[in-house]
């Protein structure tokens, strides 16, 4: 049985995720939690996700992190799910497909998994789901500030957000993101970075663009941005044969995967455990 994981189950919550994932602090989930909790609370989204009950006891959690993106015709927004954090107890793994399968059932235009187990990982396919990165690419800022590109970097305001942007803009720089403007060939387009640490140094995670090989023309750019904020390396979504000069690809990234509607930037993962567990 499945039910939503609202304010009276939220230590349940904590406590199968602490268990699940050991490596991480209780602290951490605590912390999550509450900043996912708070978001959807302020913007009317419903739970965060849910637990799975085998006679009455708690034995299963998922994390459901949800947002809406404006269609690019015009049309109605579209629902997005980005599914995060997904444990199921040694004595219940046999059911961990039927969860999921329950949680899928729901009327949402697009589903997104961008950190999955590799169990997960192997069988997230047969759900409907497909691939479309294989991991991340770490960049050392500082080796890349001596390069020089087509375009500039500039305060977010510089590109032409419609009502929908401006929103995601705006949520992501309250949740502590970092944005920017990347201005090239006569075009202003936002980038988001997430932020939060890689083996102790002050990092970066590229999570909304529209345009990667933009993105990569202008890598010196962007570091000489990251570093006067203090980050000292980026990781980017990538595939394993599209890595940039002086990148390496990272055995810790896992694949991303989405299923539904397309999603029309190159890289979306606004909204997701990147921006609100910070990982």
């Amino acid at each position: 049985m499945l039910e939503a994981i609202d304010k009276h189950a939220m230590e349940e919550a904590r406590a199968l995720l602490a268990r699940g994932f050991p490596l991480r602090p209780p602290s951490f989930w605590a912390e999550g939690l509450d900043r996912l909790a708070a978001f959807h609370e302020a913007s009317g989204l419903g739970p965060v996700g849910r637990i799975m009950r085998v006679k009455g006891e708690a034995v299963g959690v998922i994390l459901t992190m949800r947002s809406r993106r404006a269609a690019a015709d015009g049309a109605a927004s579209r629902s997005v799910v980005n599914l995060s954090s997904w444990y199921v107890d040694e004595r219940y793994r046999l059911l961990a497909p039927r969860m999921l399968q329950q949680v899928l059932a729901e009327p949402v235009d697009t589903f997104t998994d961008l950190t999955p187990s590799p169990p997960v990982t192997e069988m997230i396919g047969r759900f409907g789901f497909t691939r479309r990165h294989d991991g991340g690419a770490i960049l050392a800022l500082p080796m890349l500030a001596l390069l020089m590109g087509p375009g500039h970097v500039g305060p977010v305001d510089e590109a032409p957000l419609d009502g929908d942007m401006a929103r995601v803009v705006d949520d992501h720089i309250g949740l502590g993101c970092i944005a920017c403007a990347l201005v090239e060939g006569g075009a202003a387009r936002p980038l988001l970075f997430s932020t939060g640490r890689r083996k102790g140094l002050p990092a970066a995670r590229l999570v909304y663009a529209e345009d990667v090989a933009s993105v990569r023309r202008n890598l010196g750019e962007i570091a000489r941005f990251l570093l006067a904020r203090g980050v000292i390396c980026l990781e980017l979504p990538a595939n394993r044969d599209e890595i940039p000069p002086g990148a390496w690809f990272s055995t810790r990234s896992r694949p991303t995967f989405v299923r539904g509607a397309h999603m029309p930037a190159a890289v979306d993962h606004a909204y997701s455990e990147f921006v609100f567990l910070r990982i």
